[in-house]
């Protein structure tokens, strides 16, 4: 088994024992017959603590190394992968793929896999040593910094915080038949904290995050603090009188609404199989001018940001909305292959245990100006949406979104917190209703995104 489990600084030797690997069931792929062959490899480290009721509940660390196989024969497909890089299995693991591509049924539209032989763009900021080698004791420290700011911030209330940080370091290789062969190591880092308060009747929560490639991207102090200041805000939550109104979305709802309703809706192999509700938009008019929107694989140092895809095509910047024309679909090569379009390097996989399939990279609603104060103080009657967990129907565009965490805006300010509210909208009504888009962008999970208004939606409340 290759050398994984080192120290950041033999990530070369890595990634070269990787290839090795590859180069070994490309070897076996091709002596039995396969038209092409592709193997994904990765090794990983993952670390994880968990604090529930304030005090830490687990904390997990968890190494992994994988191959996934595959393998055309004429135009059948076949998939397999195995738990270890051991010869034996992963050459078991080829001879499984091969067996299975033989078996299936051919796909007539499948045409082949991605070859590349250029230049791999550069993207700086994507591995930091200090993740790569955090201790357990870092860790604990870190989430600990973070609960403790928590409950300063809510000192004398009974509250119960959960949080929970995730820091995790791997390497990927990609190899295939017809030229691809890239490797590329990075990290990541999240915490979140999220305080339960119980006052009399009155029970509420929040939460606070952060994410990043870079240790630097956290700062536990301010996680903790703004979580309790979001759940004191939430305190004496109460339903308004509905009706159509003004919605401004915070960035994090940002992330719910647009980074699944509209980063799905993109998706080609969707729009392909007419489950997007803009399958039939390409070139339109869908949004209003004031949105821009692009898929950006080369932001530096940003979650999402990657040199290559998950079938090791290289990232790139693409155009989706500009003046609210729907300029391109995300592809991998498969769909670009099927619409005979340029590949636009967006395949994606969880793991070595999967196909390829198609996501966003850095989903990015482009800035405009001003403040959230600024945009509230602007709105004479409305709602402000921080959190919703629903998501549209992306074959109708059908969004019926509880506000999980807001507020009710009246003359410029808010006013107090809602419950039992919900906005319904859809979504191509909700693309062209945007008449602002602010300044104060945060990286999510889903989007990187300012705070948005839109001129109205329906909101009932009770």
């Amino acid at each position: 088994m290759p050398g994984f489990g080192k120290c950041p600084s033999e990530v070369f030797e890595l990634a070269t024992d990787l290839f090795a690997v590859g180069d070994l069931a490309l070897t076996e792929a091709n002596r039995l017959g396969a038209n092409q062959a592709e193997v994904y490899l990765a090794a990983s480290r993952s670390f994880t603590i968990e604090v529930e009721n304030n005090s830490i509940k687990t904390a997990l660390e968890r190494r992994d190394a994988g191959v996934g196989v595959r393998t055309v024969a004429g135009k059948g497909i076949g998939f397999a992968y195995v738990t270890t890089l051991q010869r034996d299995d992963v050459l078991e693991a080829v001879r499984t793929s091969y067996a299975l591509a033989r078996a299936s049924v051919e796909d007539p539209q499948f045409v082949s896999l991605p070859s590349y032989d250029g230049k791999y763009p550069s993207v700086p900021g994507l591995y930091d040593k200090r993740i790569a080698e955090l201790s357990s004791e870092e860790a604990a420290d870190i989430i600990i910094r973070m609960v403790d700011a928590t409950k300063s911030g809510l000192e004398g209330r009974n509250v119960a915080i959960e949080a929970r940080l995730n820091a995790s370091s791997g390497t990927v290789a990609i190899v295939n038949s017809v030229g691809v062969r890239v490797s590329g190591t990075d990290t990541s880092i999240s915490v979140f904290s999220s305080p339960v308060i119980k006052e009399g009747n009155d029970q509420t929560s929040s939460f606070e995050f952060q994410v990043g490639r870079q240790l630097k991207d956290v700062n536990p102090e301010w996680v903790g603090s703004s979580a309790a200041e979001n759940a004191l805000r939430n305190l004496g939550a109460k339903t308004i009188e509905g009706g159509e109104m003004p919605v401004l979305f915070d960035p994090i709802a940002v992330g719910a609404v647009l980074g699944d309703g509209f980063g799905v809706a993109v998706n080609a192999e969707e729009v392909q199989y007419g489950r997007s509700y803009i399958s039939d938009a390409f070139g339109q008019e869908i949004a209003a001018p004031e949105l821009h929107v692009v898929d950006n694989g080369f932001l530096p140092g940003a979650l999402g940001s990657r040199v290559f895809d998950a079938e090791g095509y290289p990232s790139q910047k693409t155009e989706l909305l500009s003046s609210g024309v729907l300029k391109s679909l995300l592809h991998n090569s498969y769909t670009a292959a099927k619409d005979s379009v340029e590949n636009t390097g967006n395949a994606s996989r969880a793991s070595y245990a999967g196909v390829p399939g198609i996501a966003p990279s850095n989903l990015v609603v482009m800035q405009g100006r001003g403040s959230q104060e600024d945009l509230i103080s602007e709105i004479r009657r409305g709602v402000l949406c921080r959190q919703t967990g629903d998501r549209p129907n992306m074959t109708t565009g059908d969004l019926s979104a509880m506000i999980m965490e807001g507020a009710y805006i009246e003359d410029g300010e808010l006013k107090h917190a809602l419950k039992g509210t919900l906005i319904g909208i859809n979504m191509r009504d909700l693309l062209m209703r945007v008449t602002r888009v602010a300044a104060d962008t945060r990286s999510t999970p889903d989007v990187i995104s300012p705070s948005i208004v839109i001129e109205s939606a329906k909101v009932t409340s009770g």
